[in-house]
């Protein structure tokens, strides 16, 4: 029992102690996305099945970890330029996936795959509202 619960606890203080040196500004990155790309990390630089398992029990795609899908959360619709700034960096856009602000929510979407190294560039833009992870694992109810 003692030797499964150790490498289970080193991951996790790895864990937390990536998400505290993270220059991702907390209020843009959910906690959920910055944790899947700690894991993502994890798996590349140490890979191990167990963790691997994790990851597909929690829904995140496994087959290329470099790539994390993700909401995009925007004012307003992105623009040519933004998007074009944004391909720069190698985010993939899927410019027909956005859903617009509405009276209920303030901020619109789009689906994008971004790699997991430009996390801190894509946050750093001023129209780009907030950043969530878009692989969740879904359970029926």
């Amino acid at each position: 029992m003692h030797r499964r619960l150790l490498p289970l606890l080193i991951c996790l203080l790895l864990l937390i102690s990536s998400c505290a040196t993270m220059a991702t500004p907390p209020q843009k990155a959910s906690s959920l996305l910055l944790s899947q790309i700690d894991l993502r990390r994890l798996q590349i630089a140490s890979p191990t099945p167990e963790r691997l398992q994790q990851m597909k029990l929690m829904g995140i795609n496994v087959d290329n970890l470099d790539i994390q899908r993700i909401f995009l959360y925007l004012a307003q619709p992105i623009t040519p330029a933004q998007t074009q700034e944004l391909q720069g960096i190698g985010i993939t856009l899927y410019l027909d996936s956005w859903i617009p602000p509405t009276d209920e929510h303030q901020e619109g979407f789009l689906v994008a795959d971004m790699p997991v190294d430009k996390l801190d560039q894509l946050a750093a833009r001023d129209y780009v509202l907030r950043l969530d992870s878009a692989e969740k694992a879904a359970k029926p109810l």
